[in-house]
This record gives structure tokens, C-alpha cells and sequence, in this order.
């Protein structure tokens, strides 16, 4: 038996209140898709861009608020690894916990390279070993941060949420007197297809809507703060993404900025808007964008793993919370060694829409969870929950035919091995 003191020592404390957690969600979803998702999405959708980036945001609420339908009902961490096991469904819960783990892994190196990008920028010049130790050391900075436990990095964060908004508000006041009302039409861009296609691409930048739910064992009154935290944050990040997109769009018009790079028409709007140091106020908000995303990414993912430990889905060894800090240390730990010598020695931006698939399933699988609700536990219609898996399929199906390959063929082979593995250890 396991006393009761034993069992708080081995669990995450509940420390956020419904405003701290409403920060943290919005600082955890703002900043990575305007640089790292703003010019691929124009690329797809043109003038349609903030259509698409509405459609994702509407697809991420949807997901949202039933992700808070389950998280108030089961407050532990994990999300939809952990609610899938409640519901009866084990292997559902492996494959969205493996999911979870492949988008938390790909999109910390990713992020981590664009760090090191903008570093380099910042630098004037990196030689391209160099830009791999810098996103190494990043990934490093932030484990040892995770390692201290939820209070300081939601201080921490929310911290840098305030730097990056006033950043991001001075780049869109220069740029609304030069916004031209022509570059924002027609509001459909090339059509519904193609924006559909930028949809899907965006909709990864909204990831942090639901972290609060995923998170829900260090919240303190889940039911009211899970759901306040996610609308709160979708709405804030909703109102930051509208400006910039807008004034981006605005000034630079969507032809200029299809022949971009992914993460330039920012750069380029805001020397044109402010001279040299608009492209010192945009570097500055991508530097510490990046940064704050592979640090919230690296939180969460943490997370997921750490439930998976305790349910023996991973080694036990992960599913350990350290007596002082009431952090996962052991997950930290091994997921901050994994993603340093991903990002040491390879470049995972070209797989970056294998993120996205594995995104997608999480999503999916979390509404799915929503529906099997009884009638009277739902926070939502069951609509809400239909809408957001439709639109999950919807997106999965606009990503490119290799990515959805590579995806399901990973999570396809991890849940064979789980199947062989359980076979052998009951025989």
C-alpha cells in the first residue's frame, strides 16, 4: 500500500491559478507560428491567410474546450494518453501519448534550429556547426530551467510573454499607417482548397491551447481554471496572430511574401516599416519567440512522458517526480539528452509536417475522448467535439502524402512493438 504522503510526494503540485495558467497558455502559443509558420502559410492560402490562420484557431477551440471537458473530469497529467486508459482504451492512449512525444521531440528541435537561425542572425554569421551547438545549448538551457519545477518557469514565462507582446506591439504600430487595404483581398484567397491547405500548416502554431489540460495536475481548481485558461489564451493569442499577420500582410502583400522564406516576411515588413531597427525589434521578438516555444514545448512533452512512466507504457523510470521540485525530473532528463543530440546532429525542419500529422492524431484523439463523455459530465455540445474531430481529418487530409506515410507508418510500428511486447510478457 502506498501511503498518503508517499503518493503527494510522488505527484506534481498544484501551484497555477486560473490567471497564471490563462498566461502561461497564451505564452505558450504566441510567437513560433508568425516566424516559423507565417510565410509557408501564405505560400498555400495568399490573401486568405487570416482565413486560414481563423479556420486553424477555430479547429484549435474546438479541441480546446474539449480538451477541458475531459481535463476537468480527470485532472492528472498526460491529456489524452491518460484520459484514453480512463475510458478503457489503452492502445488509443499509447498511440496518442506517442504522438505526443513525436510532436514534442520534432517541434523542440525545430524550434531550437530556429533559435540558433536567429542567433545567428543576430551575430551577423554562424558557420553551420556552430548554429547546431547553439540550438544544442538551448535545449540544454531549457531542461535545466524545466528541472525546477512549474512555479519558476510559468514566472519565467509569462515573463517573457509581456517582452515579446511590447515588442510585437511596436511592429504593428509602425505598420498600420503603411498597411495597404488592396494587399488584404480577395479575403478567400486562391480558394477554399488552398486555404484549407494553410490551415493545416498554422494550426501547429496553436499547440498550446490545450497545455493546461495536459497539465492539469499542477492546476489549482481545474474545473473552473482549465476551461477559463483555454479560452483566455486562445482569445489573446487569437488578437496577437489577427495584428501581426494583418500588418505583415498589409504591407508586404501575399505575392512578396510567397517568395519569402518561411520565417523572413517578418523580417522584411519590419525594416520596411521601422528602417534598421524594425529589423532589430523583429529579430529580438523571433529570438525570444523560439526560445519560449522549445522551452513550453519541452514543459509539456515532459508531461505526457511522465504519465506514460507511471503507466508503464515507458520505462518506470520516467514516471518519477523529484521530492523537492515536484518536477518529472527523470523525463527532463531524457528528453532534454534526446533533443540535444537531435539537434546537435541533424536538421529536422524538412520533417517538420510529420510534426504536424502526429499533431493532428493528438487532436483528434482528444475529441475523440470528449465524445465518450456521459451527457452530463460534457462542458460542451457534442458538436463542438464532432466539429473539431471533422476538422482534424479535414487538415490531416490537406498535408503532403509522404508525411501522412512516415506518421502512420511510426506510430503504426511503435503500436506493433507494444503488442509483441504485452504478448510476451503475459505468455
Amino acid at each position: 500500500m502506498i501511503s498518503a504522503a508517499q503518493s503527494e510526494s510522488q505527484s506534481l503540485r498544484r501551484s497555477l491559478g486560473r490567471g497564471a495558467a490563462t498566461l502561461l497558455t497564451a505564452a505558450m502559443i504566441i510567437g513560433t507560428g508568425l516566424f516559423a509558420a507565417l510565410g509557408t502559410t501564405t505560400e498555400k492560402a495568399g490573401t486568405g491567410l487570416l482565413l486560414a490562420i481563423s479556420m486553424s484557431g477555430l479547429v484549435a477551440l474546438a479541441t480546446g474546450l474539449s480538451a477541458a471537458s475531459v481535463g476537468i473530469k480527470f485532472p492528472e497529467e498526460g491529456g489524452g494518453f491518460t484520459w484514453s486508459r480512463k475510458f478503457g482504451h489503452p492502445t488509443l492512449g499509447f498511440v496518442a501519448g506517442c504522438a505526443y512525444l513525436g510532436k514534442g521531440i520534432v517541434s523542440t528541435v525545430v524550434i531550437a534550429l530556429a533559435f540558433a537561425t536567429y542567433t545567428a542572425r543576430m551575430a551577423h554569421t554562424l558557420p553551420p556547426y556552430a548554429m547546431h551547438i547553439v540550438a544544442a545549448v538551448a535545449v540544454l538551457a531549457v531542461s535545466v530551467v524545466n528541472l525546477r519545477g512549474i512555479e519558476l518557469n510559468a514566472k519565467a514565462l509569462i515573463v517573457t510573454l509581456f517582452i515579446q507582446l511590447a515588442l510585437l506591439a511596436v511592429f504593428v504600430g509602425f505598420a498600420i499607417p503603411k498597411v495597404k487595404v488592396a494587399n488584404l483581398a480577395p479575403v478567400l484567397g486562391p480558394g477554399v482548397l488552398p486555404v484549407l491547405a494553410g490551415a493545416a500548416i498554422f494550426v501547429w502554431s496553436w499547440d498550446g491551447f490545450m497545455r493546461m489540460a495536459i497539465m492539469a495536475s499542477e492546476v489549482k481548481e481545474p474545473r473552473r481554471s482549465i476551461p477559463f485558461a483555454i479560452v483566455g489564451g486562445i482569445a489573446i493569442s487569437a488578437v496577437v496572430f489577427a495584428a501581426v499577420a494583418g500588418a505583415t500582410l498589409g504591407v508586404l502583400g501575399a505575392p512578396e511574401m510567397r517568395r519569402a522564406t518561411s520565417d523572413v516576411p517578418l523580417l522584411i515588413a519590419g525594416t520596411r516599416t521601422m528602417g534598421r531597427w524594425g529589423l532589430w525589434v523583429v529579430l529580438a521578438t523571433a529570438w525570444l519567440d523560439t526560445l519560449t516555444e522549445a522551452w513550453g514545448d519541452l514543459l509539456t512533452v515532459t508531461r505526457v512522458a511522465l504519465a506514460m512512466g507511471k503507466g508503464h507504457e515507458l520505462p518506470a523510470w520516467l514516471g518519477v517526480v523529484h521530492s523537492r521540485y515536484r518536477s518529472p525530473h527523470h523525463a527532463v532528463i531524457a528528453l532534454g539528452v534526446v533533443c540535444m543530440a537531435l539537434a546537435l546532429f541533424l536538421d529536422l525542419r524538412p520533417v517538420l509536417a510529420v510534426a504536424n500529422f502526429f499533431t493532428l492524431v493528438w487532436y483528434g484523439i482528444v475529441a475523440s475522448n470528449a465524445l465518450m463523455l456521459p451527457k452530463g459530465q460534457r462542458l460542451v455540445w457534442p458538436v463542438v467535439s464532432w466539429f473539431a474531430l471533422v476538422g482534424c481529418v479535414a487538415l490531416l487530409g490537406s498535408l503532403p502524402a509522404w508525411a501522412l506515410t512516415t506518421g502512420g507508418a511510426t506510430l503504426a510500428l511503435l503500436t506493433g512493438v507494444r503488442w509483441v511486447a504485452h504478448r510476451q510478457t503475459s505468455a
